[in-house]
């Protein structure tokens, strides 16, 4: 996804506070742990998301930045971006930044080295300096040697964890343990029958007694009733995979309804604290 479609999912489901509040908090978390970074992230994300997307003149670092920034106040919003995938083929565009960073550096390193036009420098001083500018130029190169190499790294990990996503596993390998994934979770739990299951015999305890949850859970989906599922289908909020008869309120911050029975009541869990967030969920309830 690109930042466009970022920006768009921000606008839909963020208020103009909740906005100012992400660009504030995400200005405090950068100071916190790089206090020598003085870019003023609170005002360009409120200009990106104005814009739609990145002004022509922003670097490559701080669009990096105030991407992941997004991708994060919408995960916690409970909006799925796929967030592995996304952040796999950001993690490609920097190792290609990278990689291109490096072909310019080794360019000016061997620019730097043509001015000498192989004669050798009698001038001392002149020589010093000659000098001095090529060991910043090797030392930037070989930064940048070690950033692609902890880049295809990191690449790796997520190309890794998306295969997992893909076959319905988590980044640990273990199955994930929601509605969709119910036939791989069927499945592992027969082969487990047939002794051929790689999996210890505790998580298998885990797999059957979270089977049945899901089970039930899928069966309270079925039998939503017309007015619940309206809510679903209002898009005022999202679906909480692991737990699917849970739904978060787009917008605010870990306020979520539940269907019991096929109804919706407010979460016990996850209520609604303020008078704000108070009248929101009894709107959408109707």
């Amino acid at each position: 996804m690109m930042i466009e479609g970022l920006t768009t999912i921000v606008n839909e489901n963020l208020t103009t506070e909740e906005q100012n509040k992400m660009a504030k908090d995400f200005q405090n978390y950068v100071l916190e742990v790089n206090p020598f970074d003085r870019t003023d992230y609170k005002t360009l994300i409120k200009e990106v998301l104005e814009l739609g997307t990145f002004p022509c003149d922003m670097d490559a670092a701080t669009k990096e930045a105030i991407q992941n920034c997004l991708i994060e106040v919408l995960k916690i919003n409970g909006i799925d971006l796929s967030e592995d995938s996304y952040r796999t083929r950001m993690a490609k565009q920097k190792l290609e930044r990278l990689k291109n960073e490096l072909n310019e550096q080794h360019k000016k390193l061997v620019d730097h080295y043509n001015q000498a036009n192989g004669q050798p420098m009698n001038d001392k001083r002149g020589a010093r300096a000659f000098f001095n500018k090529v060991d910043k130029l090797e030392d930037k190169k070989s930064e940048l040697i070690k950033q692609i190499k902890e880049q295809e790294e990191r690449v790796e990990r997520l190309e890794w964890a998306d295969e997992n996503r893909r076959n319905g596993r988590n980044k640990q390998g273990g199955l994930m343990l929601t509605i969709d994934n119910i036939p791989r979770i069927e499945e592992e739990l027969e082969r487990a029958e047939r002794g051929e299951s790689h999996f210890a015999p505790a998580t298998l305890r885990k797999y059957r007694k979270e089977l049945a949850r899901l089970k039930t859970g899928k069966e309270q989906l079925s039998n939503a009733s017309s007015k619940a599922q309206k809510i679903i289908n209002s898009g005022k909020v999202n679906q909480w995979k692991k737990y699917p008869t849970v739904y978060f309120i787009k917008g605010l911050r870990k306020v979520a309804i539940e269907l019991k029975n096929g109804a919706f009541e407010v979460s016990s869990k996850y209520a609604p604290q303020t008078d704000e967030e108070k009248a929101i969920v009894k709107e959408i309830l109707g």
